[in-house]
């Protein structure tokens, strides 16, 4: 205990090595303390160590920043500090002055740890959302981390009130005044403020080490993706450096001859199609409306298809499928000079990124077909609303085929492949293409019009939308279904079914989405199939809200049957009906809606369906975001059968335009919980296991 003199450099205490058992005035000099990630400095009348606690390692180190003086007092407990205050007498307006000040640095350095944190935290979650289309530009599957959806963002310590940091920086403010007229008015004034700044910094110094733990368990948990990242960095800059100097990342050459060759159709057949293909791209207006540019396009189109199938069989026994034509059957790629050098370097880095989707709901058409070639899932309907076993029984009746023909061709995989090409292929690339008189199933660069890897449709953006419509809609694609057990007592309870559609990924550069088939067969129990280009140059989000809202509208009317458009049996399409077909006699509309109504059915030539769409698009995008667009009736139709999902509810609650609706909301939804809970309840009493379709009935309720 005494004075102590140190060198510039000298340490005091190392931090996690040195036993606390003093505290220190600094009397001369500049002493450092630091941690891990920060450090702050003490002057004369500095307190040196009162946030530590005595008997256990330091937490910081303190170091001479120049050659110093301190004086050093025991310290054994926190009762201690005041004692050396009072031991000091004449510079107690100092210490209080240092001490404010010392406080004032801690909270800025508290802000600035905590503001670090959470900076290092987003920059890992901004990565992690760029990651997947990253690993697309430099043409590398994308890995999976875990661990990274399992971090949260920092949080302040709830511990420290703001209004203490306000009250410590304004002592700082006015330190000359309280210096002066404050501090020297009496002693326990001075210790007064200093154990109350202490406190306060005690706190921080608390909720800094939380804030460094934070930090070490964030970097610990997120190195892998760290070093991915960087990974991918370096490969992208090497990347754009070749872009800058003119050099070619990718190199494919004459990719149509590389894919004529593997479809190995008869000669005639490919050097028609290479003929075909120069042609059209010699053609600078090849879109015109011309009869000989149709004639060419109309040509082209059916080629690639017979390409496409012959490729497609031969690839089933190809372990090493060459990339010329993995990016044909993904995106119709033909020709490198058709696409562009540019468009082709990012096509193979797509197709080389390229991983399914693990759910297995999200598949590129490829990959649809193979389902089909291996019996996996029937094929879908055709332009007639034909499926496969009505569409065989339909030919065997016109006399096209036999009944021998009709038993071999049910299960054929040929059969199937070649009717599912020509309809969901041929038609749904067509229909998601968006301009049907100048469609072209090739990749060609005059369609690009937006950057591709913004209007690349991966899995993982698709999923995303799936996430998020359930999270405004959350019934969306759930279908009422029957559970019976008679063994434990249940004879008839319905319950929600959520079944995630199919997506299948069109191969061209387009502008639409559209429902293909909203069951299979007439299996409510199956999958929707949802058709959308892998290129989306529209507002993907607005065209996958309207996409939805279609498959609300025709789900609804599978469901109901021949009273899809019945009042006297209330449904969405059947209320939806009757509100646009009686809106001039509704008194609950005034003369604006009336008038909005109708500019709105003439605007979509009185399809009742395409109006729906807008509205739940509306509804979706503005209303679930607080900013009302619908009239009262519609809002009321669309709540009712497409409410929002719980938080959006409390979120909305307070709006009158919506209290009503979730009154009557939580009243039909307690009506219909009562029997599943009474069922659960016997269940448990009984010591019967819980079905999952119950429990996951009352789970769905309580969204």
């Amino acid at each position: 205990m005494g004075l102590v003199k140190l060198e510039k450099g000298q340490i005091l205490h190392r931090a996690a090595k040195d036993i606390v058992s003093t505290i220190e005035i600094v009397v001369k000099g500049t002493i450092g303390i630091s941690n891990q990630f920060t450090s702050i400095s003490l002057g004369v009348g500095g307190l040196l160590g009162i946030v530590e606690i005595p008997g256990n390692t330091y937490i910081y180190t303190y170091e001479a920043l120049e050659e110093c003086a301190i004086y050093s007092y025991s310290f054994n407990s926190e009762e201690d500090i005041p004692k050396v205050i009072k031991a000091n007498p004449k510079i107690t307006p100092i210490l209080a002055a240092q001490c404010v000040e010392t406080a004032a640095k801690c909270c800025d350095v508290y802000d600035k740890e905590y503001n670090e944190a959470l900076s290092e935290y987003n920059q890992i979650m901004q990565d992690y959302s760029d990651y997947p289309q990253l690993c697309i530009k430099v043409g590398e599957a994308a890995k999976t981390f875990p661990e990274i959806d399992q971090l949260i963002s920092p949080e302040r310590n709830n511990d420290i009130p703001e209004w203490s940091f306000s009250f410590i920086r304004g002592l700082k403010d006015h330190d000359a005044v309280l210096r002066k007229n404050v501090y020297p008015l009496s002693l326990d004034i001075a210790i007064g403020i200093i154990m109350m700044n202490y406190t306060v910094f005690s706190k921080i110094s608390n909720a800094s080490q939380l804030l460094i733990e934070y930090r070490k368990v964030l970097k610990t948990k997120a190195s892998a993706f760290i070093s991915t990242m960087k990974v991918i960095r370096a490969k992208l800059n090497d990347i754009e450096k070749s872009e800058e100097n003119g050099e070619s990342v990718v190199t494919i050459v004459n990719a149509l001859n590389t894919i004529l060759l593997y479809s190995e159709l008869p000669q005639d057949v490919t050097t028609k199609f290479e003929e075909e293909i120069n042609e059209f791209k010699k053609n600078e207006n090849r879109y015109d409306s011309s009869d000989e540019a149709r004639a060419l396009r109309r040509s082209i189109g059916n080629s690639f298809y017979d390409i496409y199938s012959h490729a497609f069989l031969k690839s089933l026994t190809d372990e090493a499928l060459p990339m010329e034509l993995k990016m044909f059957f993904m995106f119709g790629f033909v020709d490198e000079e058709l696409a562009g050098e540019k468009n082709t370097a990012i096509l193979y880095n797509m197709a080389k990124a390229y991983t399914p989707d693990p759910d297995g709901k999200v598949l590129t058409v490829y990959e649809w077909l193979k389902k089909i070639f291996n019996l996996e899932v029937d094929p879908s309907r055709n332009e007639f609303d034909q499926d496969w076993p009505t569409y065989l029984r339909e030919q065997k009746t016109s006399g096209n085929i036999t009944q021998e023909q009709l038993d071999r061709m049910t299960n054929s995989p040929t059969s199937r492949l070649n009717f599912e090409i020509h309809n969901l292929f041929a038609l749904g690339n067509k229909m998601t293409f968006g301009r049907i008189s100048s469609f072209v199933p090739v990749f060609d660069v005059q369609n690009v019009l937006r950057p591709l890897d913004s209007a690349y449709l991966t899995a993982a953006r698709i999923n995303d939308y799936y996430k998020m419509i359930r999270s405004v809609d959350y019934g969306v694609f759930c279908r009422q279904a029957v559970y019976s057990n008679t063994e434990i007592g249940i004879t008839q309870l319905y319950y929600a079914d959520d079944i995630t559609p199919y997506m299948i990924l069109m191969p061209n550069i387009g502008s639409r989405a559209s429902l293909w088939q909203e069951i299979e067969g007439k299996k409510r129990s199956t999958p929707a199939r949802l058709v959308v280009s892998i290129f989306n140059t529209e507002n993907t989000d607005e065209c996958m809200i309207k996409l939805f809202g279609e498959f609300r509208w025709e789900m609804c009317k599978t469901e109901q049957g021949v009273h899809w458009n019945d009042v006297t049996d209330p449904s969405l399409t059947s209320m939806y009906c009757d509100y646009l077909q009686f809106y001039k006699k509704n008194p609950a509309l005034s003369a604006d809606n009336k008038e909005k109504l109708k500019t709105d059915l003439k605007k979509y030539s009185n399809n009742f369906k395409n109006m729906f769409i807008a509205d739940y698009l509306a509804y979706v995008k503005f209303e679930a975001a607080g900013s009302l667009r619908l009239n009262k009736i519609a809002r009321e139709i669309l709540f009712t059968f497409c409410p929002f999902a719980k938080e959006l509810r409390e979120k909305v609650a307070e709006n009158p335009q919506y209290g009503e609706l979730i009154n009557h909301y939580n009243n039909r939804i307690n009506n219909l919980a009562k029997p599943v809970i009474n069922a659960i309840h016997k269940l448990n009493k009984d010591g019967v296991e819980i079905p999952p379709q119950i429990s996951g009935q009352l789970e769905y309720l309580k969204k």
